[in-house]
């Protein structure tokens, strides 16, 4: 096993990762409307596809995270996701390209909530806030130099950074079997279990502490209601760009290279705000956590709801810029809350759910949402997305009324038979 700690490894994760990951996403969607031609119901379906498949692999992947271990499941994880941005990139066709969706959202699962375990586990002595949101700054940082990289590489050809950041992430797997240690896991005592027997144990085990908390309860009912909204706004943006507002002619700037400046703007925004974030509030803290979050949402749906109706360019992006810095600065923080008193032994299987409850929001409200921009407009569309975030807002309210604690007298005694 590598000798190397597990928190520089765990920063090279989320810096490389996101690097390959903006090749694939700078241009997947200009690639998805100009090159394979996708309408609005088109382009939300696609999110469709990879959420089904995150709803109905999450928890069960993470549950195998908890059982057999984080690092096989984070390893797994990029070599099909890799797989599925290289599928896109190589074949311009709808079916390839949901085919790709699933693909790559499967693995997206083995990731979810194993790398976030993984370090909780790995680095006991850090402050597991300050950790997440160092992480989300490596994010940025390699998120940065992906678009950079995504919008050279696409001048060439339209689906070569989609190939390339496909390639690089499968390599990133095959890297860490070399380099990711995992010292510290502790699996559920086995007590004569089969392997079946124990998976099913691991999942009881995180159900029952779910339902035993009240601000986890909370917590996944905002997760819902943030996949709702998030996939259509994250699905139809590029097209209200380039269809409602149109892109301004600045030399010889094109659709790619203006993608590449709006991504990189709000990264740049968003590391900023997580440095004075980090600095200034005790991120680690719940209570914290629970009132920013709650702050953060209103500036969400603020801020989308204005680049819905924004009738100029520089107004929209503006108003896409605040929108995506709450949004970045808002997930640290989720996972740093949901993580509060969660037992090692079924923390992945507890952070799975948080994702398939984002997943089940994504899927059930996207093809809802697509259908009325292809019925109303884009901008309705966009608009319908802003406000389905508002119930979160009393969510996040009656949450704060627990002061962001989980309730642990009236978590359950362990089940030894289960």
């Amino acid at each position: 096993m590598t000798s190397l700690r597990a928190y520089p490894v765990y920063l090279g994760i989320k810096g490389a990762f996101a690097l390959f990951f903006m090749l694939w996403a700078t241009v997947a969607s200009v690639y998805r409307i100009e090159e394979v031609g996708l309408d609005p119901l088109r382009l939300v379906l696609l999110g469709t596809a990879l959420e089904v498949a995150v709803l109905v692999f999450e928890v069960p992947t993470g549950v195998l995270a908890d059982t057999y271990g984080r690092r096989r499941s984070v390893i797994a994880g990029f070599l099909l996701m890799g797989s599925g941005f290289a599928l896109e990139g190589a074949i311009p066709t709808f079916a390839a390209v949901l085919a790709a969706q699933a693909v790559w959202g499967v693995g997206y699962t083995f990731i979810s909530g194993a790398l976030e375990a993984w370090i909780a586990d790995e680095a006991p002595e850090r402050n597991l806030g300050r950790v997440y949101l160092r992480g989300e700054q490596a994010d940025y940082a390699g998120s940065l130099l992906g678009v950079i990289l995504s919008v050279a590489l696409a001048t060439y050809a339209l689906n070569l950074p989609l190939l390339i950041g496909g390639f690089l992430t499968v390599g990133l797997g095959v890297a860490l079997f070399f380099t990711m240690p995992e010292r510290n896991f502790d699996p559920s005592p086995r007590e004569g279990r089969s392997s079946l027997q124990q998976v099913r144990a691991t999942a009881r085990g995180g159900v029952r502490l779910v339902r035993a908390r009240p601000v986890l309860l909370i917590l996944l009912s905002v997760a819902v209601f943030t996949g709702m909204s998030e996939e259509g706004f994250d699905r139809l943006y590029a097209k209200h760009f380039l269809d409602g507002l149109g892109l301004p002619s600045l030399g010889a700037l094109d659709s790619v290279v203006w993608f590449g400046v709006i991504n990189a703007g709000a990264l740049i925004l968003s590391y900023l705000a997580a440095e004075v974030v980090g600095r200034r509030l005790n991120v680690g803290e719940a209570a914290v956590a629970a009132r920013l979050l709650l702050v953060l949402n209103a500036c969400t749906i603020v801020g989308m709801l204005s680049f819905a109706l924004a009738g100029s360019f520089a107004f929209a992006l503006a108003a896409f810029w605040f929108a995506s810095l709450a949004r970045t600065l808002a997930e640290p923080l989720y996972l740093t809350w949901l993580n509060e008193g969660l037992e090692p032994r079924v923390r992945a299987t507890v952070l799975s759910m948080g994702s398939q409850a984002g997943a089940f929001g994504e899927a059930s409200a996207g093809p809802v949402i697509g259908a009325v921009g292809n019925l109303a407009g884009v901008r309705t569309a966009l608009t319908a997305a802003s406000l389905i975030l508002s119930p979160a807002l009393f969510l996040y309210a009656r949450a704060i009324r627990h002061q962001g604690k989980p309730a642990l007298e009236d978590e359950p005694a362990p089940n030894k038979r289960a």
